[in-house]
């Protein structure tokens, strides 16, 4: 745990421009207000408005089936103060002060003033909530102010499914791989007030060697339409209306079942689903003894041109590592520091000592990018993810293959996808990437048939400094 006046005095350490501190063993420029990059605007989005001082944010943990409502993040730059809402949990309030740290990093304090958590923000656009300890999964939501409008062509959205829940399933014998990430289109009318979604398109869990297969469930056959509302806390949603229709078994997809769904947009490119599957669970058509969870997704939208993928992995990022549970061992959440990469397409980093964002991270991870979708700009879909076997027979006991890292020391590597983008705001976070990449231990036998057993062990959210 950290005392508030420990807090207070590495706060002290830093300044409110840009500022050279030492990250991976090289000095690096962490950019704040006033200090943005220079990425192109998203083709469609609008421009985003500066954000405001109190900002409401709609998201999910995502590892929980009984997670049917999203979670409430409320942030109050003026007072320092935070609150946050689980609405699946009895719906009781956790609030308390948080103590700023450099590119929107915060450490949320207790009533006595005693860590309870981390949290990464882009103001008025997106937070990455880790609520108490690192046993606990990370809360990525969103804040959408406003029934924007989205102009010209239809912006399409990249996205990966929670953590934690993927896998395939076995339903009368029949294989029936579920959804692991995809993409889909979005347009409006002229004030915003009416929205469509169409061809969304998921995918099953990467093999490391090819283009990922198309998910058997959810599968869409046709778009659906959608109503933008603000609500009570100055937020706004996008509620499809009627609820889509999905099918959800591979042998008869033409029986399709009514999905509830909200989804959660920020002008700047941030994207955020949420799906109630009971009637999934209760449809009387639905063969087999299987059950399926409650998902949420988690995405940006697409760039507006290709990433120059050695660029992006010389740059530096800040984020949380998600873990989901495994062999009956709790989920973990780490903050993670990545970048200075030394090899084209390879990015280094690894955890902080004693989770201290002051300090330099230990270098004990890589991501290694490969070939990026040449029909898709900011997917990858062949990543391999190494991070530390420092939990045998235990959350990472499910690794694709084992390594050691350049000290020696044993490494965990999965297959990943990763979608990129850029999102443009106001501030401190400019044009700077966002990277979601999520793994996890695919094998195929020697009959080519894909196992997936584990389920998604890895979710990696990182956010440029």
């Amino acid at each position: 745990m950290m005392n508030l006046f420990v807090v207070i005095k590495r706060i002290l350490q830093y300044t409110l421009s840009c500022v050279f501190v030492l990250f991976l063993g090289t000095p690096v420029l962490l950019t704040l207000t006033g200090c943005g990059g220079g990425q192109p605007p998203q083709t469609g989005l609008p421009t985003p408005s500066p954000a405001a001082r109190v900002n409401s944010y709609v998201g999910s943990q995502g590892n929980s089936p009984s997670e049917v409502s999203p979670w409430t993040v409320t942030i109050d730059h003026t007072k320092n103060l935070y609150s946050y809402t689980n609405p699946n949990s009895g719906g009781s309030t956790v609030s308390g002060t948080f103590a700023p740290l450099t590119g929107g990093l915060m450490v949320l304090l207790n009533q006595n003033g005693y860590q309870n958590g981390l949290a990464l923000e882009v103001p008025g656009e997106a937070i990455i909530l880790r609520p108490g300890d690192n046993t606990n999964a990370p809360v990525f939501a969103v804040h959408q102010s406003s029934c924007f409008a989205i102009s010209g062509n239809p912006v399409k959205f990249l996205f990966a499914n929670s953590p934690g829940l993927t896998g395939n399933t076995t339903i009368n014998n029949y294989n029936v791989y579920e959804a692991f990430y995809g993409q889909i289109y979005v347009s409006t009318n002229s004030d915003g007030s009416s929205w469509q979604f169409n061809n969304q398109t998921e995918y099953f869990n990467p093999d490391g060697k090819n283009v990922p297969l198309y998910a058997s469930f959810p599968g869409y056959p046709s778009g659906f339409p959608a109503t933008c509302s603000v609500v009570s806390n100055g937020s706004a949603k996008v509620t499809p209306n009627p609820a889509p229709l999905a099918y959800f078994y591979d042998v008869t997809p033409s029986e399709s079942i009514s999905i509830p769904t909200e989804y959660v947009i920020s002008p700047a490119g941030f994207f955020f689903e949420n799906q109630n599957y009971t009637n999934v669970l209760s449809s009387p058509g639905i063969g087999g003894n299987w059950t399926i969870p409650n998902i949420s997704a988690w995405g940006v939208s697409e760039p507006s041109e290709s990433i120059t993928t050695s660029s992006l992995a010389t740059l530096n990022y800040v984020g949380f590592l998600f873990e989901a549970a495994h062999n009956g061992n709790p989920p973990r959440t780490r903050l993670v520091g990545f970048g200075n990469g030394q090899k084209s397409g390879v990015m280094s980093g690894g955890t902080f000592p004693n989770e201290n964002p002051t300090q330099t991270p230990i270098e004990n991870m890589s991501i290694t990018f490969g070939k990026q979708d040449p029909l898709n700009n900011g997917v990858y879909y062949l990543v391999k993810l190494s991070t530390p076997d420092d939990d045998p027979g235990g959350i990472t006991s499910g690794c694709l293959s084992y390594g050691l890292s350049p000290s020696g020391t044993p490494t965990c590597i999965n297959n990943a996808i990763a979608t990129v983008g850029y999102p443009v705001t106001e501030g401190y976070f400019n044009g700077q990437y966002v990277i979601i990449l999520s793994a996890v231990s695919t094998i195929t036998d020697n009959l080519g048939n894909t196992d997936n057993g584990t389920g998604n062990l890895e979710m990696l959210v990182l956010f440029q400094q």
